[in-house]
């Protein structure tokens, strides 16, 4: 979907203070060969903190760089991985109530970790279908500590991580471009993240933990695990190929890429390959080793951290790349159009 007039006004980010994987294993809460093999540094960890308080800090944090007043805002989307609060209750309402107020329409997305990719195209359409809309906030946040998750073994080949992060998307103007977006699915693979587990009565309401691992040694689907996986990198990759080519973009073209927190640097450097022998400098390894998989988070949090830490400039463009359960793939193209005022204008660090 080619954008012309949708821009990132605002862009907040709310990461908890990290506990080192050094710690972790020291704890015997993380496996020391795991640790070695995957390069995690650290992750995020909220405490207590409920993820929708976590939603409202980034939410003011976006809203005030933005320049838009509350009543601007016109829809509210939160997103969601794990359980917010209290079942059969409204997290979204929760957080409008306690940022911008009012009587505009609050949803949840629920897309997994591909969920604000797919809430900033559901939003870009919802402003551009009324020419009396002005602009849309969008929030998401995880607290991956409760009981029946283990930050540390519960998916393969990640860490989950808590934060949150929020985005003000507006017609009237902002510090980046919404150049263009994609999405497609992989239902056939829906499998992969059930396993074997019944569909009721819900593995929450009876106590069972989830580990996404143990899910994807027991899928039966079509295909093996390999096959999947190779399926997953073809149909991720065909999707950035797509969407830099209606965009008239070339992977030369990208500066820098936010993609998901997850396996090792073979994982990124696979997903990464059609932007050349350097592809893995323009992701954001670094930052991601330094707060585990955070959900829907990671791409958001990535260009708030690239934004703020002086690694992109005017004229620079991000790809954004999402993937969730699903199998969900998204894909956006921002165009860096101003350093706003939050950012740090000194060089950021060298990846």
């Amino acid at each position: 979907m080619l954008l012309s007039d949708t821009y990132i006004a605002g862009l907040g980010a709310c990461i908890p203070e990290r506990v080192t994987t050094k710690e972790a294993v020291a704890a015997g809460w993380y496996d020391a060969d795991e640790a070695q093999a995957l390069g995690w540094e650290s992750v995020a960890v909220a405490g207590a903190v409920p993820a929708p308080d976590l939603a409202v800090a980034a939410a003011h944090d976006a809203l005030e760089g933005s320049g838009h007043a509350a009543a601007d805002i016109d829809v509210l989307l939160h997103v969601s991985c794990n359980h917010q609060g209290p079942d059969l209750w409204s997290p979204q309402h929760y957080v409008l109530r306690n940022t911008v107020g009012g009587n505009i329409p609050a949803l949840e997305i629920r897309q997994g970790c591909n969920g604000f990719l797919a809430a900033m195209e559901f939003a870009s359409a919802y402003l551009t279908t009324a020419a009396d809309r002005t602009a849309a906030l969008i929030t998401s946040a995880d607290n991956w500590g409760d009981p029946l998750v283990d930050r540390w073994r519960a998916t393969p080949g990640g860490l989950f991580g808590d934060a949150a992060t929020a985005c003000v998307l507006s017609r009237r103007g902002g510090f980046a471009r919404l150049v263009n977006m994609r999405a497609v699915s992989l239902p056939e693979l829906e499998e992969l993240n059930r396993g074997g587990e019944p569909l009721f009565p819900p593995g929450c309401t009876t106590g069972v933990r989830v580990d996404l691992r143990e899910r994807a040694v027991t899928y039966k689907g079509g295909q093996d695990l390999v096959n999947a996986g190779q399926l997953m990198g073809e149909t991720q990759r065909a999707l950035i190929a797509e969407t830099l080519d209606e965009a008239g973009l070339a992977p030369r073209d990208i500066t820098r890429v936010a993609h998901q927190f997850v396996g090792d640097r073979n994982v990124l450097a696979r997903l990464l390959e059609p932007f050349g022998e350097d592809a893995v400098a323009k992701g954001v390894w670094d930052f991601g080793r330094s707060t585990g998989h955070t959900g829907a988070n990671d791409q958001t949090s990535a260009l708030h951290h690239l934004v703020a830490t002086g690694q992109v400039r005017a004229g620079d463009r991000v790809m954004l790349l999402g993937a969730g359960a699903g199998i969900s793939f998204s894909c956006a193209v921002v165009e860096m159009l101003d350093v706003p005022a939050w950012a740090d204008d000194a060089p950021g660090p060298a990846i």
